[in-house]
């Protein structure tokens, strides 16, 4: 392990004790602490038990998975960063060891960039949906495991190849804080993910218009019950899809602009080194979605579902009037000739 100076130690107790970098640890905590039975009760209770088809059932799943680990990484984390000021005897004793950071920091960047990757299988296996909406529902869940397989491995393979060479012997306080050798090709990393997010987000939007063309030319051809509720049923799933990546697009874009934009306005800008590093600091530490999305996914799938009662309600009942009244009338009549049982001779 490299020597500390006492120069860095100094520098970390400042910034360490800097008011508004120690409020954000103790916000992060408490958020992070509690996101973690939010999301436990809605990935069972409600991701779960959705009635949708099992391949956007299972990427929904990995999904949230991904996100309830990274706000229990993040509440490890962040109760070391809270606790350990109390008991820190120097600003050398501030510094966290270097193995530890080593596989808390690698740990964290990989469940914050994993679900991030994820919705491009939405869309993906969304667009599948409505080009099988004829017999989706009888479709094996293949695609929704394969999908999550293909969009998690390539993470483990980017992350071998930004730290690979990566000695970790910088002094670091924060666990999310980027070793100078390695930040470079993780942002480019991050700028990627940004612009994949944007491109899914627009394909989401694509996929919607797609499917209400379709859907409704389609149900001008076929008034099948089952049906128009299984078009139904895609409708309501690419809607609640489309919400999450939207949802994710602006807590993470706006985390990312933030980033951006205290590198860019740089130490000048905070009038010193300090202020300059506090703010970093506290930019990385607001992982405010992992709590909202829960919140937001149980009041969307409400709003959803009450829709779709109110359009299944409106399909079912039996039109009297005009020439669809016409037409039912005559399949009701024909149904109960073919009911009645020849008379014998």
């Amino acid at each position: 392990m490299v020597e500390i100076n006492q120069t860095k130690c100094d520098l970390a107790f400042q910034i360490v004790y800097h008011p508004f970098y120690r409020l954000s640890q103790f916000w992060t905590l408490s958020v992070s602490l509690l996101a973690v039975p939010s999301l436990f009760y809605f990935l069972t209770k409600r991701i779960l038990l959705l009635p949708f088809h099992g391949n956007l059932k299972c990427m929904l799943t990995t999904y949230f998975v991904s996100i309830f680990l990274y706000a229990i990484m993040l509440s490890l984390d962040f109760s070391y960063h809270c606790i350990v000021p109390f008991f820190a005897t120097s600003g050398c004793s501030l510094i966290i060891n270097e193995t530890l950071y080593k596989y808390g920091h690698i740990i964290s960047l990989f469940l914050l960039t994993t679900p991030m990757l994820l919705p491009i299988g939405f869309s993906i296996e969304r667009f599948v949906a409505i080009g099988m909406a004829y017999q989706y529902e009888k479709v094996q869940t293949l695609i929704g495991p394969i999908l999550s397989f293909v969009l998690v491995a390539p993470n483990f393979v980017v992350f071998y190849f930004i730290f690979r060479n990566e000695a970790f012997t910088d002094v670091f306080i924060s666990f999310l804080a980027l070793p100078n050798t390695s930040a470079p090709s993780f942002n480019n990393y991050i700028w990627f993910l940004v612009y994949a997010m944007i491109g899914n987000f627009f394909c989401n939007c694509v996929l919607l218009i797609v499917h209400f063309r379709f859907k409704k030319r389609f149900l001008l051809e076929n008034t099948n019950l089952s049906v128009r509720y299984a078009m139904e049923e895609i409708s309501r799933s690419s809607k609640f899809t489309l919400i999450l990546t939207f949802t994710h697009l602006l807590f993470f874009g706006a985390y990312t602009i933030g980033s951006i934009l205290v590198r860019t306005l740089g130490e000048n800008f905070f009038g010193s080194f300090l202020n300059y590093s506090v703010a970093r600091g506290v930019n990385c530490a607001v992982p405010t979605y992992n709590l909202l999305i829960a919140y937001i996914g149980i009041v969307s799938l409400r709003h959803l579902n009450a829709r779709r009662q109110s359009k299944v309600l409106t399909t079912v009942k039996i039109r009297q009037k005009g020439h669809e009244g016409a037409k039912n009338y005559d399949n009701i009549i024909m149904q109960q000739w073919a009911t009645v049982s020849p008379k014998r001779n």
